[in-house]
């Protein structure tokens, strides 16, 4: 029969509480002697063994319920064990207990779960049949697993990879529309930019060769720009203050002026004929060099033209007569003027025009260049001329500041390499175009790359620093760039294996779990793409590898631990199946709330109408899903072969015996138990257990620490609501980067000037909304909905004369001179009707008798409008004809009206008219205020001119650009709202995670405070970093809540499920997981540094945040929340509702 059996005390700095020989406490437990006896003692024991560790403890009967608190929370204190028999409730034949002291062959600890009865999931002993299985078979499953990750991996290879390798593209979506479908710019901007493209299709579809001979070098392949500063010792003088400085940035363009290859690559000037055998010489610089280096400069002319314009209403009166008197337009326009202002604006005009005729660039500098610097001031003052010098000055020069802090200028390089003919097929041109960019970027990285570099190094000229970009060679410096800073993601992994091998004690375990890091990314995407077909993978996803890194290494740590922990619990070292369901349901319940909350908070994105923060939320919830199903399935299997094969062994893998390790680590911890050895604990578990613990639980301690908190919180508080939308172009780069250096001094130290590129702004009629039925981004990311055309556009003449009114008032109202930019006084307006009409009424538009012709206006006079029917005739050879407007003379209508022009071969499907914004371009984006003033003014110019144009040619005014700047305005309020909103959900889906799985309110409560304070404080912090409200700061502040919940989560539910009073419960939450979350802060936060030195800013400011959110997460729920419940003391119900 099977006797009951009272085991010795293990912890031996306790005196026991039973004694089998009536030695010991007098309140010794008395010892059963019959069966009725044994479950009256029994019972007794029940109403004590509450938690879910299986532990057993010996009270007296007599115990105070304080005590019996005490002696609950910690299983070894004072150990009893009873043997299967009495756990069973069987009948006892011999009530003999035998004695503790006495050798024994029964089992010394329970082998059963008596609150875990048999089920589906369970066996006889409560041990989980899963946990039987992978302890019993561990090789099996781990090659198994192991087998299965590598198989999606491959799967994910031949289906998405490969698939991707073979259509010339990349797995990753690029972002080239990212817009909410909904809102009013994505509608206009679609339904514009599809039936441009339905158009050019059905145009294609009729002619699938060039319409032109296209010349050699005639067209501007490639630019190299270069931007100067002036140094800044140099600032009182600026870069024109002396002969040094201005050599200085010659030499920047005398590295290919100076080379007789250039000519070869530039792009030649056909403006001008040349005679038989001479070569054409290749296009002047855009630079204000030009004119310091002119051929000739008449310093008397230039100086009786600035004493002349120094006279303010002298210059007002040019400008008022420039336009009709030199250029010969807009003459009903022309104020009246006595004869002599009109001779006296003319001979102005002339004398200007010598000046700037020698401008080329090809002399030596001119001696008296401070002259020069104040000419061009005077310049600027001119409408008709400011588009000569404005490019090269910065936008504080003026007449009454003549230094210029910062400069620029372009040097073009030309294509194609050879003629090309109008038989060439538009396949074979882009085939050409691609073989010569790849001739023209080795060119320059063989003769000229080495020489720009060292022009622009710092120190190479003393009064000024240089800096260029290249369009052929940007795509070389981001490639550089990203794998420099992957070089830097690399050492992060790095840190996160060694870590592992440190917390693990285990090669084989540290690399098993950097395994199933890695492989989670892999089997996501898998899932993702395949599984649920979402073929919208964003760039930003590729952020999940720093998230899993970061969340995976806080759940190994905490399975590690849980099975480090195990060895002190007697209870349950009666084998390795009991031990391993143990740290099983331990660690799978925990780290289950905490991957379903993060999973939760990841999914709040799909709040925003923005696909590429949908798809990111979505995959980062399937990494984080994978990763806990391979650390409760993989790292646990690994975790039994570490057990059964290397845990008392130093050497790893293939080193090892192939035998399994006799005894094992369960085996020695039993033992040690019943020898009544002390088993040394981790220190830092120790620390937090005695050290943390015991500071916690000082009041003195708490009120210092609710004062540093509350003071602190109040701050992070004051300076999140400080935070703003960004009103600068959002920096790629860092800031001390040549490239990014450049870019930033273009966007914030320029004026538009002529020369630049304007942003495109178009008036569209014709064009229909477009029908995005059946659009989902994410399943079909090339997918916008179909265009749709008005069926009554009809391009009459009255059509065609209310477009040539409103092409005028662009050009020539006052009160569009700030809203649209100007070139030679008038507005830049697109207007391919004038042309047409020209054409029209001569038949021809060659040579500058007909240009002059169409410039001037001169058809007006004519009976120009264009019959509709005849369009089928005209318009085909009026598309071939060389456009007035091209100051080359070389660029087509068909290539200069391609976005205005809806012709598809056979009818004219819309017209538009477009317009050069004076201050947004195309390249930079800018604050969402100052593109919304400008926006807000177009769309009052729409609904205006819609009250009149939409009556004769028939269908609304779309007033829309076509490189997405409006529409990027409205995803920078996009981006501003989801922060806020996922942010908020993302707390309050913590607190119904929380509140379901511990059913303790003021827990869930308090926690989600902590979260919030996590919150503010990154805000806070981001403010203080003079971080501004952007798209990298927003998309990372929606994702603060998925990322902060971790650790508090962890500590509320080992506070919920630890026995005793608050301060117990504290000690053992500290106990059981102060060193997990530790060690999980430690790797988040050192994995972070080397993304601070990423020069790729989305990279660098996520390295910022995820320190700032992993930091603030640790210090509030170690000292914030444990610090709240302490105080509070709040007690929790053992049974029924605990709410």
């Amino acid at each position: 029969m099977q006797k009951g059996t009272i085991a010795p005390e293990a912890n031996t700095e306790n005196p026991p509480m039973a004694s089998v020989d009536g030695g010991g406490d007098d309140d010794a437990v008395p010892l059963a002697t019959d069966t009725d006896k044994i479950d009256e003692e029994f019972k007794k024991f029940q109403d004590i063994l509450k938690d879910d560790n299986g532990t057993v403890n010996a009270v007296n009967k007599d115990t105070p319920d304080d005590d019996i608190e005490e002696n609950t929370k910690d299983n070894t204190k004072y150990p009893a064990v009873v043997d299967e028999a009495v756990l069973s409730e069987a009948p006892v034949d011999d009530s003999v207990v035998k004695d503790a002291t006495a050798p024994s062959s029964d089992p010394p600890f329970p082998t059963s779960f008596p609150q875990y009865p048999p089920s589906f999931f369970t066996d006889d002993r409560g041990n989980l049949k899963a946990v039987n299985m992978v302890v019993r078979n561990p090789c099996l499953i781990f090659s198994l697993i192991i087998g299965l990750c590598i198989l999606i991996s491959f799967l994910l290879q031949v289906t998405v990879f490969r698939a991707a390798a073979e259509e010339g593209t990349i797995p990753i979506t690029v972002p080239v529309n990212e817009f909410d479908l909904g809102d009013l710019r994505s509608i206009q901007y679609d339904s514009f930019r599809l039936a441009k493209d339905e158009v050019q299709k059905m145009k294609g579809e009729l002619a699938n060769s060039l319409d032109k001979n296209v010349q050699k070098q005639s067209e501007l392949a490639a630019i190299a720009y270069w931007v100067f500063e002036a140094d800044r010792d140099n600032t009182d003088k600026g870069v024109f203050g002396t002969a040094d400085s201005i050599q200085g940035m010659k030499d920047a363009y005398d590295i290919f002026l100076d080379s007789p290859e250039f000519k070869d690559y530039c792009v030649l000037d056909y403006r001008t004929p040349v005679a038989p055998g001479e070569t054409r010489k290749c296009r002047t610089p855009l630079s204000p060099l030009t004119m310091y280096y002119a051929s000739e400069w008449d310093e008397v002319k230039a100086g009786d033209v600035i004493e002349q314009l120094k006279d303010p209403a002298k210059v007002e009166l040019f400008n008022s007569l420039a336009t009709c008197l030199i250029q010969k337009q807009f003459c009903e326009k022309k104020p009246e003027a006595t004869p002599e202002e009109e001779s006296w604006t003319l001979q102005l005009g002339d004398n200007i025009k010598s000046i700037t005729a020698k401008w080329d660039m090809e002399g030596p500098l001119v001696p008296n260049f401070d002259q020069v610097t104040e000419f061009a001031s005077y310049m600027i003052e001119l409408d008709m001329f400011k588009g000569t010098v404005d490019f090269g000055f910065d936008d504080g020069f003026s007449t009454s500041n003549l230094v210029s802090h910062f400069s620029r200028g372009i040097v073009f390089w030309g294509g194609p390499l050879a003629d090309v003919g109008n038989e060439t097929s538009k396949e074979d041109a882009e085939k050409i175009d691609e073989t010569e960019g790849d001739q023209r970027k080795d060119f320059i990285k063989a003769n000229y790359l080495d020489k720009m570099n060292e022009q622009s190094e710092k120190g190479t000229h003393d009064e000024i620093n240089s800096y260029y970009f290249m369009t052929t060679l940007i795509g070389d410096v981001i490639i550089d760039i990203v794998t420099k800073d992957a070089m830097l993601a690399i050492f992060s992994f790095v840190f996160v294996i060694i870590w592992l091998r440190v917390n693990t004690k285990s090669w084989f375990l540290a690399w098993v779990g950097f395994f199933e890091i890695a492989v989670s990314i892999p089997i996501a995407w898998f899932i993702f793409t395949v599984v649920f077909q979402i073929k919208y993978f964003a760039s930003l996803n590729t952020l999940a590898l720093f998230i899993v890194a970061a969340i995976g290494a806080d759940d190994i740590f905490i399975f590690m631990d849980a099975y480090k922990q195990s060895q002190y619990h007697p209870e349950i070292l009666v084998d390795l199946e009991t031990r391993m369901s143990w740290v099983y349901r331990r660690t799978g319940t925990a780290m289950a709330i905490t991957s379903a909350t993060t999973c939760a908070a990841f999914l709040c994105t799909l709040i925003t109408p923005l696909a590429s923060l949908q798809s990111f939320g979505i995959f980062a919830a399937f990494v984080i899903l994978i990763d806990y199903v391979l650390v409760m399935t993989l790292f646990c299997t690994a975790v039994v072969i570490y057990h059964n094969r290397y845990e008392n062994s130093a050497c790893f893998g293939c080193c090892c015996p192939c035998g399994l390790v006799d005894p094992s680590n369960t085996e020695e911890a039993r033992l040690a138990l019943e020898g009544n050895e002390e088993i040394q604990r981790d220190r830092i578990s120790e620390f937090f257990k005695v050290k943390v613990a015991g500071f916690i639980k000082v009041p003195l301690h708490r009120l210092i620490l609710g004062v540093l908190f509350l003071t602190w919180f109040a701050i992070a508080i004051w300076q999140m609501s400080l935070i703003e939308a960004t009103k600068e172009s959002e920096q790629f780069l860092d800031e001390d980067h040549p490239l990014q250096k450049s870019v930033t001094l273009l966007n914030t130290h320029f004026p538009t000037a002529d020369d630049d590129l304007g942003l495109k702004v178009h008036f569209v009629v014709g064009v229909d909304e477009i029908d995005r039925t059946g659009v989902n981004l994410l399943l079909d990311p090339e997918n916008y909905g179909s265009p749709n055309f008005v069926a009554g556009f009809d391009f009459n003449e009255k059509c065609q004369e209310d477009l040539v009114t409103f092409c005028d008032e662009l050009k020539t109202a006052p009160k569009y001179k700030d809203l649209i930019k100007r070139k030679s006084g008038l507005g830049s307006v697109y207007c391919f009707v004038e042309e047409l009409a020209a054409y029209n009424v001569k038949g021809d538009l060659t040579g500058d008798e007909y240009c002059n012709f169409v410039r001037q206006g001169e058809w007006k006079n004519k009976n120009w409008q264009v019959n509709p029917n005849d369009l089928s005739e005209i318009m085909p050879r009026f598309l071939k004809e060389r456009s007035c407007f091209d100051e080359n003379s070389l660029e087509t209508t068909s290539e200069r009206y391609q976005d205005e022009i809806g012709w598809n071969g056979l009818n004219l499907m819309y017209a538009s008219i477009s317009t050069e914004s004076n201050v947004l371009d195309p390249f930079g984006v800018g604050g969402e205020a100052q593109t919304r003033g400008e926006y807000d003014q177009f769309v009052d110019i729409a609904k205006e001119q819609e009250k009149i144009i939409s009556q004769s040619c028939g269908g609304a005014v779309t007033m829309t650009d076509l490189d997405g700047i409006f529409v990027f305005m409205n995803n920078q309020s996009i981006y501003v709202r989801s922060a806020i909103q996922s942010a908020v959900l993302g707390v309050a889906i913590a607190f119904g995670v929380l509140l379901i799985s511990t059913r303790v309110f003021h827990l869930a409560l308090f926690a989600s405070i902590t979260i919030m304070s996590v919150l503010a404080s990154v805000v806070g912090t981001m403010v203080m970093l003079g971080w501004t409200l952007g798209s990298i700061e927003s998309t990372l502040i929606g994702i603060i809540a998925g990322f902060s919940v971790d650790y508090v989560v962890h500590l509320a539910h080992a506070y919920e499920i630890a026995k005793g009073d608050t301060y117990d419960r504290i000690t053992e939450a500290f106990s059981d997981l102060g060193i997990s979350v530790f060690n999980g802060m430690i790797t988040s936060v050192a994995a972070s540094i080397p993304l601070f030195f990423c020069q790729l800013q989305f990279f660098a400011k996520f390295g910022t945040f995820l320190c700032l959110t992993i930091a603030y997460s640790w210090i509030f729920a170690n000292f914030g929340f444990m610090t709240l419940l302490a105080q509070l003391k709040i007690p929790l119900k053992e049974k029924g509702c605990r709410l």
